[in-house]
């Protein structure tokens, strides 16, 4: 387990102390799995609040000279992701996909993950992730319009156990250390309660 921090380009020149220094955003790196072309980054984005806690998952390809030619991204909910760890584990596993998006002033952006169970193969499991051009339908749902990234990874049983295993205990380990702070985050207060109906 790492932390990276990373200093944001656009301010790295400014001196300590001024108003507009350098922002600098640490993330934990949960998990980490490098292949000859491929490696996958698993970070900490877990929250208080249940609804923005992620677990963010990051597929980069690389050529000969270790220099990044694509990055995918995709953050996952921690509910879901932890019963996809959940199934792994425990050999029930099959196929998961998650839908999510987001919009900025450039547009909606759509990012698709999946992550599906193929025994034939000698490394049956196989990570995909998806980053396009969205579209925002009724609801808040982003729907991918065109995908303009797309890179897969393959795992071993092994490698895709030792994934789940890491990240699902980073998890639980994470909510334990902070299960009083969650509590005070969900809980809700109603108005003119006094207390449970006789």
């Amino acid at each position: 387990m790492a932390v990276i921090s990373v200093m944001d380009a656009g301010r790295k020149g400014n001196r300590e102390g001024s108003r507009d220094a350098g922002r600098e955003i640490s993330r934990v790196q949960v998990f980490k799995h490098v292949t000859k072309d491929r490696l996958i980054d698993v970070g900490d984005m877990l929250h208080l609040e249940s609804r923005r806690s992620k677990i963010a998952f990051t597929l980069v390809a690389f050529d000969e000279n270790f220099k990044s030619t694509v990055r995918v991204r995709h953050y996952a909910d921690v509910s879901d992701i932890k019963l996809v760890c959940w199934d792994i584990l425990h050999g029930t596993f099959s196929e998961w996909t998650d839908y999510k998006g987001s919009s900025t002033e450039e547009g909606t952006q759509a990012r698709v993950m999946t992550l599906r169970k193929d025994p034939k193969y000698r490394q049956p499991f196989v990570i995909k992730i998806d980053n396009g051009r969205g579209e925002t339908m009724p609801g808040g749902a982003v729907k991918m319009v065109q995908a303009t990234d797309t890179l897969t990874l393959l795992l071993s049983e092994w490698d895709a156990r030792r994934m789940a295993a890491t990240i699902y205990d980073y998890i639980r380990d994470w909510e334990t250390v902070h299960f009083r702070r969650r509590q005070e985050a969900q809980t809700i207060i109603l108005a003119g309660s006094d207390g449970p109906a006789h």
